[in-house]
């Protein structure tokens, strides 16, 4: 071959890989949705066909399993291949903000869709990568199948109430681990599962509801709601009958200060949680009546709750019962606490 013939063929390659390129910039304009995610997101989520054509061959699978013999619930992942995902992944999401749904930019070729339609307790989370397209390369699903969670029934509750409070204290837990950016939704998805588990008016999913509604961590119910929950602990639960007390004196109040609003009332429940055995309610009657702190002052009563509560096996009024000791100028041997 000549040496004219041999920069015809050297040019006729680069025509043709310019034209291959050409082909493949048009190719690529015609396959990927758009560059703009949220414009991507609208055509990926309209089909069961797209969903599957854009998302990667293998895709990172997050769900809940029990974590070995407890009652706990916590996240695992796999490596799933895209053929066996059970499309639709996900439903239309429409141009423009779309109630339940977040979108956030982790980076310039990473974004996260979170799924929030179908409510706290059915979270699903998307993790996109950027590459010659965005594509679905990661998904979480935070929901509580019923067959990882216990099917004996207790006596207090339903079916339904059963499942509710079991799902309830799984997301408080999860909620409390403190190691999940959805941690704020898992305490509302505890709360809403509570009070699912209180409808008939079981002790403790009411006690668990009215207390996480208290804490802080999630969205207060409202103030008879709450007193409500406390009155239907409080008939079998010391810890009710406490709670109860101090809704009495702060109310529907996380920061549970000021004076007390119903010390009559505040102090009669207290009273009652100390018949009922608890520690911590006998030790805070003695505070309340070596302060005077409620309806009553009484030294002598106090020091006796002090020693009650101290034979419970409660430090604190242990340590009350000394320091009181040493500052009164006879200690009382009365036992009448209450």
């Amino acid at each position: 071959m000549n040496r004219v013939s041999r920069k015809i063929n050297v040019f006729a390659i680069i025509v043709a890989a310019c034209s291959w390129g050409g082909f493949l910039d048009r190719a690529y304009a015609e396959t990927c949705p758009s560059e703009d995610f949220p414009k991507f997101l609208t055509v990926f989520s309209a089909t069961p066909e797209m969903q599957q054509r854009f998302t990667a061959m293998r895709v990172q699978a997050l769900v809940l399993k029990p974590a070995g013999r407890t009652d706990r619930l916590e996240p695992q992942t796999a490596d799933v291949a895209n053929a066996s995902l059970a499309y639709p992944l996900m439903d239309p999401i429409t141009s423009g903000k779309t109630d339940g749904v977040q979108i956030e930019a982790v980076d310039d070729h990473h974004v996260r869709v979170i799924d929030k339609r179908a409510g706290n307790s059915q979270i699903k989370v998307f993790n996109f990568s950027r590459q010659t397209c965005w594509v679905l390369a990661g998904m979480e699903d935070w929901s509580i199948r019923e067959k990882d969670l216990s099917a004996a029934v207790q006596p207090t509750l339903n079916r339904r109430e059963h499942f509710c409070f079991q799902r309830g204290r799984a997301y408080a837990g999860l909620g409390g681990a403190g190691q999940y950016p959805l941690s704020a939704e898992f305490f509302e998805a505890a709360l809403e599962n509570y009070v699912c588990a209180a409808a008939s008016g079981d002790p403790q999913a009411s006690l668990n509801a009215a207390s996480l509604s208290l804490s802080g961590m999630a969205p207060q119910l409202e103030t008879e709601k709450v007193e409500a929950l406390f009155k239907a602990a409080s008939t079998t639960l010391a810890e009710g009958a406490a709670g109860l007390s101090g809704f009495y004196c702060y109310g529907n109040n996380v920061a549970a200060d000021g004076p007390c609003q119903h010390p009559e009332q505040a102090e009669n429940e207290l009273v009652r949680a100390v018949s009922m055995g608890s520690s911590d309610a006998t030790n805070y009657l003695g505070y309340a009546l070596e302060t005077g702190e409620l309806k009553t002052m009484d030294l002598d009563r106090a020091i006796a709750c002090y020693r009650l509560a101290a034979r419970l096996g409660n430090q604190t009024a242990a340590d009350n019962l000394k320091r009181l000791s040493k500052e009164a100028a006879s200690v009382s041997t009365t036992d009448h606490c209450y």
